[in-house]
């Protein structure tokens, strides 16, 4: 059995909608007993086939990588967030897989951003807190948006215009306690129906 070298951990997580690659930072975020900071210095990829482990990003002195932040894929790319401490600036990064290349998609002010707290959805590429003390959803890219939030609904993705959230019901006579709302731009409900929001291994969303 071939023993792996050059990883941080022994956990990888899988990268969705990529089937056999995985990646790893140089702190670990599912340490729950430490105090610092979710932040990382350095990205990598494992390609489970190949065995071949990619650096896909190594942060200057004055940056950090999110790693609170899943890199998400989609459409060919690989993105990820990094925080330039000097200018304040929360930085939307972008690893092409065919060229390897590492490109800058997007800046966004850090000022009143909980940068910790930031994660990627889709589709598209969505950038998000779900704050959970004010009951909102506050969507930083690609458009400003705020939208409610109950106690019991769990932000999950974007269609279009509509925005689908899963909501765990209380009734325990139910079956099936698992429901999804629909939401449009302002934050009304469209549409709502019993069933699971998944998500599968090729990055496809259904409701179950």
């Amino acid at each position: 059995m071939k023993k792996i070298t050059g990883l941080y951990h022994e956990y990888l997580p899988n990268i969705s909608g990529m089937a056999g690659w995985y990646y790893d930072y140089d702190t670990n975020l599912l340490d729950s007993k430490s105090k610092a900071a979710p932040f990382a210095k350095k990205l990598l990829l494992f390609h489970a086939e190949t065995q071949e482990i990619f650096t896909v990003y190594e942060a200057s002195e004055q940056q950090v990588i999110s790693n609170f932040a899943v890199p998400e894929y989609y459409q060919g790319n690989l993105y990820f967030l990094v925080l330039e401490k000097v200018t304040e600036q929360i930085l939307i990064m972008s690893y092409e897989f065919v060229s390897r290349q590492v490109t800058e998609v997007a800046r966004i002010a850090a000022a009143g951003i909980n940068f910790a707290r930031l994660a990627f959805y889709v589709a598209p590429v969505l950038l998000a807190v779900q704050d959970d003390l004010n009951h909102r959803v506050e969507i930083y890219y690609p458009q400003r948006l705020s939208l409610p939030l109950a106690e019991d609904e769990c932000f999950e993705c974007q269609e279009g215009e509509k925005f689908y959230f899963s909501k765990w019901l209380a009734d325990e006579s139910l079956a099936r306690r698992n429901a999804y709302l629909v939401k449009d731009v302002q934050g009304k409900t469209i549409a709502e129906g019993s069933g699971r929001i998944t998500r599968f291994e090729n990055g496809e969303f259904m409701i179950i």
